[in-house]
């Protein structure tokens, strides 16, 4: 390999370049650039639309783009007389012939301009540029739409797929495959690392599924048949062998584990229930018998229905690798036929398409005479000539073959006598570090890597360090160079890289030693070993000990890094972890001793509790009549209800109207303007930042919310309706995947200790890392599922989790820690801290240490179980050196962060901005313009289902209440029961609509079914009571037809004018005409809105009826006109009728051509439902009729004019 020379790099053919960390990969690919715009003498200088740069994420592609600009910008700086600090260019500069160099500024001053329309692009965004400008060439369809999203179209597949193979299978297949996978999404999940594997390929050919369910129902039958025939032969079989007490129970005792088999298998084959569980068939199975020591299983002939139940056994082993290599290919046939019949494509198809066009279609161009494949080929290497693709490493078998079809490989000839075939005028640059492969999980391929190194003739490095210390430098070869292959695979060579730091960079603290690289070890208990709790939380208290006596030094100004005039600050600490949980004991960690920290994850938002919350508040907001969604919403802390809080929504009426009017009101804000307008206003209705803000956690809990709601809105513009957004959202929290946009953002640019993962740390460097948990080893008892692994550079899909697959998974795992670990150890400048514990566990026979799985275990050459402290110890000592310390961990310091505030811990609160503001826009109720009167204190249940707490004895058993409409339950809960009901009903067919709606009704509600009778009763007879009408008439409301009446009519009151809404001037008019006191409101402009439970018409004259079902009394005396007009003016029903009333009078003066209040207004019917009676006229009925001149005053003052504007009128009586 060479070390690369970017100045005399020949830009021809097919070049890689390896770039350690820290060695400028970016600034060579910038300065690689500079040559190409230039040219030289292998090439004329090409145009930024012709120099392809290719990398694997938005961020990167940007910050490329940037760089290259600077670069650009420097250069240009340089050809027009002015010094730079660059050498790279001043040795452009030079190498330009003085004749050149005019056209060499206009090279650059048209780079500079066009810069935004150059080709740097993430792999997507090349291959969409392509299929999009060259339509023809690529088969593609001219109208096909970009999707970033294909999931629905993924999920719909999977089912798909399940109604038609599952849903007609027999109930023992049925239960053989939901033994496995219990639902389709349980299945989506098993299949989608498949699916984005398209090129794994199985490790056999698992064979017809329909051929193995055949031959499984046969066995089944059979199996049936004979277990009644031969079972007690085979009991008293089994009980003549030795078998293993573990498994079958003790022998002394009649094998009583074996009974229960035994029990079990004859219930399975008299009630045909589905199939024998798993665990019974391998327990009874031939060859699986366990036998104590010396015992031999029987032979098939001596056993033929143990031997029976072991082919059964194997049938449904070989069932489930069958049905999921089915399901594989027919579900991605289904995704294909899917997103082919709408002409989607998503980011993988973009891929996928271009391959294949490029090296996939045979068909000949007419005018050229080569397939469209060549020709699609030559027409990109025409306006690309050079390709630079950075992060090679990341790239999978797709992307390569793209750019290996388009720019081809100059491999030296191995015929003498052949003469080599160059294209000077393609060029692959492949710019890479295989020691930083780290995005497995994302697709990417070090395999792929690996194939391209060997394909490719020219191979460079960049092998000095410009990022850190020497000492780091120095400590990080010593580590990974004490191994023949630390990267388990030779094909990835471990270069010890040269410094180009001297020795200035330093962190000069007090004490202690000054080593780069620390080692911090923690022994295990010689008794009881050390579990990975256990030592995640001393190895994270050892590690905020030592941030505490770094930054206490720092503010005494004893702890500064060399070439920086201010002490080491908190933001030049980054602790490196694995995932969220490792976070989440570093953060208590450090809160413990005042530290603020902040997490950087690539974990998804999707996630968090946040995301959780949010999906309620989505579904109420959708539904704002479904208060079963509405309690549920305010169960999240996000609102702050407490239980009490909830609990008062059940039982109050006012606040239940006031919670109801808000999530209508954010519904329709949803409708109106977008849901990310709603969430916001919900959160300042709640004040979401006040309550978060006096949190722990406030910043990232407040800036999740906002990433959240800034997904959803982007969303909605590609969704129709709001279910569909709910629907997605909801798949989105199950699916667990995280694509880019959906990564925890920053939550704070405060001085904090940053904790950061180290798939979230590539490519960024930190003064100070703390690496506390990296010898801890991950949970490795469990065979993944599916189990993929490479086998001679070819993906492999084990089928059926063999050892030796294991075995490769394993290998694998290790290989990428051991890249993740150089990644970790390649972000500190100056200095790192590396935790090393011994986790381990204490048996019998001796220790059982985990350490081997490890990647600091394999690079200490620790390979067995059997390693102690003392050993790791030893093995960690021979690392000592000038870069290298070793120290012991023992009682971590408590000390707390002197002398600076925590920052994590200080509340929030919103800026109070200097401008006065105006009252805000907004829709209001009724129910939000009394919730100021002032009253006493009010018990929960005040308002329309108001009752009185009484003394505790009323609960207890002695105290039994009769059921009858008065000891019907009293609350919110049953007020919109019975309103739903009455909503509900046909009033003339009473009978025969209550027997439908009413148990409906009872079920939403939580209404025991013995009440039912007594509620059929009561409904029968309040619509038989007599109401008498103001104008002297009477009738019931089972005389009202379908035609006569309105239900829920929805109306608005503009409020017009600069209103202050209206606090005296409405408590001055409605007094005057004899309506309640004093009235106390929040200022606004909007609308009043309500909703009138029933309107109705009745002899020409229109009418509004409001039920209520408030308990005034145990008796019907209780509901006389007194006692309900005290209920009306203490809750201000008044004023609610006023609104009705005046709703209902602009309404009809707009319907009916001759309207006059006084022919055609009726009145005012307010229904105590518990009093309402044929047997009792007149009980629970209040009746008003308000003067015309009320009415037309309310209505005057609500335009915004004076209430005397108001035509006066003359009565006549």
């Amino acid at each position: 390999m060479q070390a690369l020379e970017p100045l005399s790099l020949p830009l021809s053919g097919r070049r890689l370049i390896e770039a350690s960390a820290g060695t400028g990969k970016t600034y060579t690919i910038s300065g690689l650039y500079l040559r190409l715009l230039l040219g030289d003498f292998e090439r004329p200088g090409l145009g930024c639309e012709q120099i392809l740069v290719v990398t694997f994420t938005n961020a990167a592609t940007e910050e490329l783009r940037d760089r290259i600009r600077k670069r650009i910008r420097s250069c240009y700086q340089r050809f027009i007389g002015l010094s730079v600090k660059d050498d790279f260019i001043e040795q452009l500069y030079q190498r330009c012939p003085p004749t050149q160099r005019a056209t060499a500024l206009k090279q650059l001053d048209l780079a500079l301009k066009s810069l935004d329309e150059a080709a740097i692009f993430t792999i997507h965004g090349f291959c969409q540029r392509i299929l999009s400008d060259m339509a023809f060439e690529s088969a593609l369809l001219f109208e096909s739409e970009f999707t970033l999203d294909d999931s629905e179209y993924l999920r719909q597949s999977v089912r798909d797929f399940w109604r038609h193979v599952c849903y007609r299978l027999p109930t023992a297949l049925a239960t053989a495959i939901a033994a496995h996978y219990a639902t389709p999404d349980a299945l989506g999940r098993e299949l989608r690392p498949l699916l984005g594997a398209s090129q794994a390929s199985a490790n056999r050919d698992p064979g017809k599924f329909d051929q193995y369910a055949e031959q499984l129902q046969t066995q089944l039958a059979r199996l049936r048949l004979s277990w009644p025939r031969e079972r007690d032969t085979i009991e008293a079989l089994l009980h003549s062998l030795p078998l293993n007490g573990t498994s079958y129970g003790k022998q002394a005792d009649g094998y009583p584990k074996l009974t229960a088999m035994l029990e079990q298998m004859d219930n399975w084959a008299k009630y045909h229930q589905g199939l024998p569980t798993p665990k019974l068939l391998d327990s009874l199975a031939l060859g699986s018998l366990k036998l104590r020591k010396g015992g031999e299983i029987p032979t098939a002939q001596q056993a033929p229905l143990l031997a029976q139940i072991e082919a059964l056994r194997d049938s449904v082993d070989s069932l489930i690798p069958a049905f999921l290599y089915q399901a594989r290919t027919q579900i991605a046939e289904r995704f294909a036929e899917l997103k082919a019949e709408r002409n989607l494509l998503s980011p993988d198809d973009l891929l996928l398409t271009l391959a294949k066009a490029i090296g996939g279609l045979t068909q000949t161009a007419p005018d050229s005479g080569l397939a469209i494949g060549e020709q699609l080929k030559q027409e990109i290497g025409k306006r690309f000539p050079v390709a630079l693709i950075d992060e090679f490493q990341d790239t999978d078998p797709l992307q390569f073959a793209i750019f290996s079809g388009i720019y081809p490989a100059q491999l030296p000839q191995q015929d003498a006598g052949a003469q080599p075939k160059p294209e000077p005028s393609r060029t692959l640059l492949m710019i890479g570090d295989p020691k930083q492969a780290i995005y497995a999980f994302r697709g990417a391929d070090i395999y792929t890597y690996i194939e391209a190194r060997r394909n490719t003739a020219d191979h460079y490095n960049l092998d000095t360090n410009y990022r850190s210390a020497c000492n780091m430098i120095a400590a990080v070869n010593r580590l990974f160079a004490g191994r023949s292959d630390p990267f388990i695979s030779d094909a990835i060579p471990f270069e010890p890289v040269k410094a180009k730091d001297a020795g200035s960079k330093q962190l000069l603290a007090p004490g202690r030693d000054s080593a780069a690289l620390q080692l911090r070890l923690l022994k295990e208990d010689p008794d009881k070993g050390l579990n990975k709790t256990q030592a995640r939380k001393l190895l994270a208290e050892d590690a905020a000990a030592e941030i505490v006596r770094l930054l206490n030094a720092a503010n005494r100004g004893e702890c500064r890094l060399t070439g920086s005039e201010q002490p080491l600050r908190a933001r030049d600490i980054a602790i490196l972890v694995r995932d969220r949980n490792e976070a989440a004991v570093m953060q208590q960690a450090l809160n413990s001793r005042q530290i603020g920290a902040v997490f950087l994850s690539r974990d998804s938002v999707m996630g968090t509790e946040e995301a959780r919350e949010i999906a309620l508040i989505l579904k109420a907001l959708a539904s704002p009549r479904d208060e079963r969604a509405i309690r549920s919403a305010l169960a999240c802390r996000l609102l702050g209800f407490s239980a009490n809080k909830i609990h008062e929504f059940n039982q109050s009426e006012t606040l239940r109207a006031e919670v109801l009017d808000t999530f209508m009101s954010l519904h329709e804000l949803w409708s109106r303007r977008g849901i990310m307008p709603a969430l916001l206003n919900l959160a300042d209705h709640w004040q979401l930042l006040e309550r978060l803000g006096r949190e722990a956690n406030a910043e990232r809990r407040l800036t999740d919310f906002r990433h959240l709601a800034e997904l959803l809105q982007q969303k909605s513009t590609e969704l129709e309706g709001m279910s569909a957004l709910v629907n997605w959202f909801e798949q989105e929290l199950l699916s667990g995947q995280s694509r880019e946009e959906q990564q925890l953002r920053l939550a704070s640019e405060q001085n904090l200790v940053q904790i950061v993962t180290i798939h979230k740390s590539k490519g960024l460097e930190y003064p100070v890392c703390f690496i506390p948990f990296v010898s801890l080893a991950r949970d490795g008892s469990r065979r993944p599922s599916p189990m993929l692994y490479h086998k001679d550079n070819q993906l492999v899909w084990d089928l059926d989790a063999s050892d030796e697959g294991w075995e490769a998974c394993k290998r694998e795992t290790l290989a990428e820690d051991l890249r993740l670990l150089y990644v970790a150890l390649t972000r500190p400048v100056y200095r790192c801290y590396l935790g090393l514990a011994n986790h381990c566990r204490m048996n019998k026979t001796g220790i059982n240490s985990f350490l081997k799985d490890t990647a600091i275990g394999y690079l200490l050459g620790i390979e067995d179980k059997d390693c102690d402290g003392d050993r790791l110890q030893s093995a960690a000592a021979s690392l000592v050196c000038e870069a290298i310390s070793l120290t012991g961990i023992g009682d971590a310091d408590p000390s707390r962060l002197q002398g600076t505030e925590n920052h994590s811990q200080s509340p929030l609160c919103a800026q109070v901005p200097a401008m006065r503001q105006g009252a805000p826009w907004r829709v209001g109720s009724y129910s939000g313009l009394v919730k100021h009167l002032p009253h006493e204190r009010v018990l929960p249940g005040a308002g329309d289902e108001e009752f009185e707490i009484e003394p505790a004895s009323v609960y207890e058993p002695q105290d039994v209440l009769q059921a009858n409409r008065f000891s019907f339950e009293r609350g919110a809960n049953a007020g919109s029961f019975m309103h739903l009901v009455l909503e509900k009903i046909d009033f003339t067919q009473a009978e025969e609509e209550l027997l439908l709606h009413l148990p409906q009704a009872m079920q939403q509600y939580g209404i025991d079914s013995d009440w039912q009778d007594v509620l059929y009763d009561w409904y029968r007879d309040l619509l038989n009571a007599e109401i008498a009408l103001p104008q002297g008439q009477s009738l019931r409301l089972g005389d009202l037809s379908k035609r006569q009446k309105l239900v829920e009519m929805e109306f608005y009151l503009p409020l017009g004018g600069d209103t202050q809404l209206i606090d005296t001037e409405l408590s001055r008019l409605l007094a005057k005409h004899g309506y309640g006191g004093e009235l106390r409101f929040d200022a606004f402009k909007g609308m009043l809105k309500g909703f009138i439970d029933l309107t109705f018409e009745y002899q020409g004259r229109f009418y509004i009826a409001d039920y209520k079902s408030n308990h005034l009394g145990d008796d019907f005396s209780d509901y006389r006109q007194d006692k309900m007009a005290a209920a009306i003016s203490e809750h201000r029903y008044d004023l609610q009728y006023l609104l009705y009333s005046l709703a209902l009078h602009r309404y009809l003066s707009l319907k009916l051509p001759d309207y006059c209040y006084q022919n055609h207004f009726g009145g005012c019917c307010y229904l105590f439902l518990r009093g309402m009676s044929a047997a009792h006229p007149g009980a629970g009925v209040f009746v008003d009729r308000p003067d015309e001149a009320v009415i037309l005053a309310l209505d005057a003052l609500l335009k915004g004019e004076s209430p005397s504007s108001a035509p006066q009128l003359e009565l006549s009586l």
